[in-house]
């Protein structure tokens, strides 16, 4: 190889021997190659990243900076136990009140079934509904791909909103630098609207709705807001609270997740006054 390769000096005459030759035409095509394949793996340097591949399921195209809920991931262990620990690959789709704090902001078009980059944790650009102009927190909309939710908790915080006289064509609709992936619930505790109850005692199951306030204290669900299923009343908890008057529907709670993020359950809480105790 050193023969191959043998450098010349200035002034010497460039004779270039075929397996000289040939070994610059191996090179360049390594190189290309490389190149090539960073283009067509793109994930490559976000292994370790908030930067991740995705599917859309969602059942329609979707746009650059619209909003996937995570429902799983492409490839299981069980199927290839080396394409599972290579990369990270999800499912995405529409999203719904179980994607709470579980959703990715795409970072480029994605037709329906098609894979592509999604951001899942860091800061990204995204659409966001603005229900209040002081809110600094933003959440999925239920079945509403194209948009977050602003609110006064959420998973994204909002590090910049588009200022409400520019925005265009809907001036509650706004551009935002978000930092996505933090804790559900992430800033303060949420309303919500309780809409039923079920069982035969304390501690009964309810189930809420996001509601939002006005000027006016006058209480009313957010449409297309969060739907908040299994709730449980920490009042009602234990033997002590087993007395304390249960809720009823319409009453307004303060609302937040269970504190074990694996248990599909939410806990609310709100003051009643019973008198003397």
């Amino acid at each position: 190889m050193a023969a191959v390769l043998k450098k010349v000096r200035s002034g010497d005459p460039l004779v270039i021997p075929a397996a000289t030759f040939n070994t610059f035409v191996d090179t360049a095509r390594y190189v290309a190659d490389q190149r090539c394949s960073a283009q067509l793996d793109p994930a490559r340097d976000y292994r370790q990243a908030g930067i991740v591949l995705i599917r859309n399921e969602s059942g329609a195209d979707r746009a650059r900076c619209d909003v996937l809920g995570i429902s799983g991931i492409v490839i299981k262990p069980t199927d290839n136990a080396d394409a599972f620990k290579e990369r990270v690959a999800l499912r995405g789709t529409a999203p719904g009140s179980e994607h709470v704090g579980r959703f990715a902001v795409l970072l480029e078009p994605l037709a329906q079934d098609a894979i592509g980059l999604a951001c899942v944790d860091g800061v990204c650009i995204a659409r966001v509904k603005m229900l209040d102009e002081g809110h600094t927190f933003a959440e999925i909309k239920v079945s509403d791909a194209t948009m977050l939710l602003s609110g006064a908790s959420g998973s994204a915080v909002l590090l910049w909103v588009q200022p409400a006289g520019e925005r265009d064509p809907d001036p509650s609709v706004a551009w935002v630098v978000a930092k996505i992936g933090l804790p559900a619930g992430a800033g303060s505790i949420a309303g919500a609207m309780i809409t039923s109850k079920a069982g035969t005692g304390p501690p009964y199951r309810y189930a809420a709705a996001q509601a939002t306030m006005d000027e006016d204290g006058v209480w009313t669900q957010v449409g297309g807001g969060l739907a908040y299923n299994n709730v449980f009343n920490l009042e009602e908890q234990g033997a002590g609270g087993q007395w304390v008057n249960p809720l009823v529907v319409g009453d307004i709670v303060l609302i937040f997740a269970a504190p074990d993020p694996g248990v599909d359950a939410f806990v609310c809480t709100r003051s009643h006054y019973r008198g003397t105790y």
